[in-house]
């Protein structure tokens, strides 16, 4: 409990801004929305990138440290090895987790506990990059030892990435628990009330984006699974065939199936079936 309370004060600790502001530009500035970046959101995964990484860098920390501890002198070189690839993979990872965090939008609350997070991990990095150059200058007893000071910053650095995951629900898909339902037709709402605009709907009790591009009627979740947005506030492009793009951080959402063609969303939408009966508009959830 103490550390979540903690964490809360992390949250609003609002003089760490500036250096999230200016973090969060330079990121955007190297990787500005594009391949590259869906790449490192893991759009070609259907979910985030990051937490996939993270794994591997842990992992071979944390044996490299069972080795100090249970392996004898015979597992040295094993040790060195584990502990050298992990910081060779922190670069790939920690592109990943900037990428993410830098579309967590306006609020800076997970920005702020993502700053730290970030730090607290460059400092494991320190401790793990100086223990494997005290290995192989044969210095293995103090290569251990800088080895359990890194762990340390590895803890915070995962508590705090743990709180962003599960308590902020960053790159989290916003519409998991919506039901791909009706199944049947279910008149949505009066074509004249659409005309050739976008129009947000309900069916059965689920919010459902209806438009026209193109002279052809499509319809799909009416919320962006990135962060929430309510893409009946954003607008239609011609980018593949046609998507929808999200106002508040730009992902793109095919209107043929609702997947994502362009992050930071990584999870599509709930894709509908839709026609016009009469002047009525009818959708029912895709199989």
């Amino acid at each position: 409990m103490q550390l979540a309370r903690l964490v809360g004060k992390l949250e609003q600790e609002e003089s760490l801004d500036p250096a999230v502001d200016a973090l969060v530009g330079a990121v955007n500035q190297v990787l500005p929305p594009g391949e590259i970046k869906d790449i490192l959101h893991g759009k070609f995964l259907g979910h985030a990138l990051h937490p996939l990484l993270v794994t591997l860098p842990i992992g071979m920390n944390v044996g490299a440290l069972l080795l100090d501890l249970t392996g004898g002198k015979s597992s040295r070189r094993a040790a060195q090895r584990l502990v050298g690839a992990a910081v060779l993979l922190v670069g790939p990872t920690a592109a990943a987790g900037l990428a993410d965090w830098s579309e967590l939008g306006s609020d800076n609350r997970p920005k702020r506990v993502g700053l730290v997070h970030a730090g607290a991990n460059v400092v494991a990095t320190g401790f793990f990059a100086a223990s494997w150059l005290a290995r192989r200058r044969g210095r293995h007893g103090t290569g251990a030892a800088l080895a359990l000071a890194g762990s340390a910053g590895l803890s915070v650095g995962g508590y705090l990435g743990g709180h962003l995951a599960y308590s902020e629900a960053v790159a989290v898909n916003r519409n998991a628990d919506r039901t791909p339902t009706p199944e049947d037709w279910e008149d949505v709402a009066a074509a004249g009330d659409l005309g050739d605009g976008m129009l947000r709907a309900e069916a059965a009790g689920q919010p459902v984006l209806l438009g026209r591009h193109g002279g052809a009627l499509f319809a799909m979740g009416a919320v962006c699974s990135h962060l929430g947005g309510a893409l009946d506030e954003g607008e239609v492009v011609d980018d593949e065939g046609g998507c929808v793009v999200c106002p508040l951080h730009g992902s793109h959402f095919r209107l043929s199936d609702a997947s994502v063609a362009r992050g930071p969303a990584t999870a599509p939408v709930l894709a509908y079936d839709v026609r016009q009966v009469g002047d009525r508009i009818q959708v029912r959830a895709r199989a």
